[in-house]
């Protein structure tokens, strides 16, 4: 069945929230030889097999990412001793540095984490960052003026910078010198005296996956040789700070990503920095620190400081070695994420009344609203994908000027459509997967139309219907709680890594029910055992009814409750079996 939303009775668009499911192809004759080499279980070898792996050094990294062996050397990362050099230059002249980050937690991290690294080693430092609301993204005159008014010996800017030609042009009119450490799409080199950017010409380092937070912990890494007071640091220490940004920006969780973020979640784990443990403490985390931990407690908790007030307190928080502040703090940013939450679920319910409400699913979803708090926008933007797999635009207005964000959908660059129709915007950012841009309002109608027919055409490449891919086939039987032991070794999951996802067809649907009007929670049978599924997030499915026959592309999992521990299917998506 197509993915694509269809019209429920009265003419409403329908959430497309129908996934299809497609087998990798297996390779059972690489599964074996993988089997052999590394010492896998059969099961397991057929995942990494269908994943176009094969015995060697590459896999052994994946399996075991080591700093020492599974990471690109720090030589390899163009201006990377540039940067060093004048930093460490500042450093012996006892001049102070300023660090101007981004807003989200990319950004965030990686200011803190320089920030807190320099603090370690003696070097005096202060980070700024922009207001979203009044200032907008990137670096801008009001800091810099400030940074030149307070005699600094250097700007640092953190996960942009790229495109801030005149801010970087005033600051060198003030005899600034000038670093630029960032990871979006590079079309000319900034006036900076150092840039450090993976998308330049001449530097593929780390394939170019590295974010802002990423290319800061190298930063450090390099440092530390340089800076005679840095020498007794680790900068392993850091890999705390280094993985909240390389697990939230969304870059693929495979090479030196990978080794980053699972190495910094096992020192997250075990950290002793007071604002994450303050964090923990509010997210209510316990235990091993994972990805779901990040992506669902600590980084939203992060994010809506910007989001919805100023990030500075972000900052404080990450940087602080006072527990009884940092605990302060992290209860703010709990209370601002709930009104972030609170925010982002008004303005989602009524962008995807405004797409239900058209005539026909535009092939990129534009809404716009003067009340929309700019704040969530792109939550929202993300929100309207899930829902319609559609690229797609929510934008608000600030000061007068109505601000976008774009998600997009695999294969659709978000940052190439706004170049394309750069004539219609006063300035845009961004990569791949999600952008934004600012516009005058007299423009959204003409802009809108033009996005729509630019999908249109792009999309015609594309598969617009969402497919899950299922990794090999099992039954039953096969799922136990050492097969969920074992698909746990893959972690951590994220984009170029998914969660393990195993097809399972010929279940009968012996009862099913709706969770708190969201979820649906079904009881599956193979005719001799039964196990229950989860569809979060979905709460009806025409292929879930009782007396049904499916296949379900699923992850096992494990649910303890009350000392019990049980297992079930986390199910990314139904088909009926033929």
């Amino acid at each position: 069945m197509s993915g694509e939303a269809i019209k429920l009775d009265g003419g409403k668009i329908q959430e497309a929230n129908i996934k299809v499911i497609s087998l990798r192809p297996q390779q059972d004759q690489i599964a074996s030889e993988i089997q052999k080499t590394h010492k896998l279980n059969a099961l397991i070898s057929k995942i990494l097999a269908a994943r176009d792996f094969k015995p060697g050094k590459i896999l052994a990294d994946f399996l075991e990412p080591t700093l020492k062996n599974a990471l690109p050397h720090p030589e390899n990362l163009k201006n990377l001793d540039a940067a060093v050099e004048l930093i460490a230059e500042v450093c012996a002249e006892k001049k102070p540095i300023a660090i101007c980050c981004d807003f989200d937690v990319d950004g965030l991290s990686g200011g803190a984490m320089l920030s807190r690294f320099l603090l370690d080693a003696k070097a005096t430092n202060k980070v700024f960052v922009p207001d979203r609301f009044t200032e907008g993204y990137g670096l801008n005159s009001r800091m810099i003026d400030e940074i030149a008014k307070e005699n600094y010996g250097l700007v640092v800017a953190v996960d942009y910078g790229t495109t801030s030609i005149s801010e970087l042009e005033l600051a060198k009119s003030y005899g600034l010198r000038t670093i630029v450490i960032d990871h979006h799409h590079v079309e000319s080199l900034p006036p900076a005296d150092v840039f450090i950017n993976p998308q330049q010409e001449g530097c593929d380092f780390a394939d170019r996956t590295l974010c802002a937070a990423g290319l800061v912990w190298y930063l450090i890494v390099a440092l530390r040789k340089k800076i005679p007071q840095a020498k007794d640091l680790d900068p392993r220490n850091y890999l705390d700070l280094a993985c909240l940004g390389t697990i939230c920006d969304m870059v693929p969780l495979v090479g030196a990503n990978r080794v980053i973020a699972k190495r910094g979640l096992e020192q997250l784990s075990v950290t002793r920095r007071a604002g994450l443990l303050a964090l923990k403490e509010v997210v209510g985390i316990r235990k091993e620190v994972t990805c779901t931990h990040i992506g669902f407690g600590i980084g939203p908790r992060i994010n809506a400081a910007g989001r919805m007030v100023n990030a500075e307190v972000v900052i404080d928080l990450l940087t602080t070695t006072d527990s009884r502040k940092a605990s302060r703090l992290a209860k703010k940013l709990n209370k601002l994420n709930s009104e972030r939450q609170d925010t982002e679920a008004r303005i989602k319910e009524i962008a995807i009344k405004r797409v239900q409400e058209q005539s026909e699913l535009p092939w990129g979803l534009v809404v716009w609203d003067e009340k929309f708090h700019t704040g969530v926008i792109g939550i929202v933007a993300q929100r309207l994908v899930e829902a319609f797999y559609r690229p797609a635009i929510v934008a608000g207005q600030d000061n007068g000027v109505f601000k976008g964000s774009v998600r997009g959908i695999p294969g659709f660059s978000v940052v190439e459509a706004l170049s394309d129709l750069q004539d219609f915007l006063q300035k845009f950012g961004g990569h791949a997967g999600a952008g934004g841009f600012s516009i005058e309002e007299s423009k959204l109608e003409s802009f809108a139309a033009a996005f729509d027919q630019l999908c249109e055409k792009k999309l015609k490449s594309i598969s617009t219907v969402a497919t899950v891919k299922a990794d090999t086939e099992i039954t039953l039987k096969d799922i136990s709680v050492e097969l969920v032991e074992e698909l746990n070794h893959f972690s951590p999951f994220g984009i170029g890594n998914p969660a393990p996802s195993l097809l399972i067809d010929n279940l009968l649907v012996r009862d099913f029910q709706v969770l708190k009007g969201e979820h649906i929670k079904v009881l599956l049978s193979d005719g001799s055992l039964q196990i229950p599924g989860f569809l979060w997030k979905v709460s009806q499915h025409p292929h879930i009814f009782k007396g049904a026959k499916i296949k379900v592309a699923c992850k096992p999992e494990l649910n303890s409750f009350n000392g019990i521990t049980s297992l079930q299917l986390n199910i990314k998506a139904v088909e009926l079996s033929l």
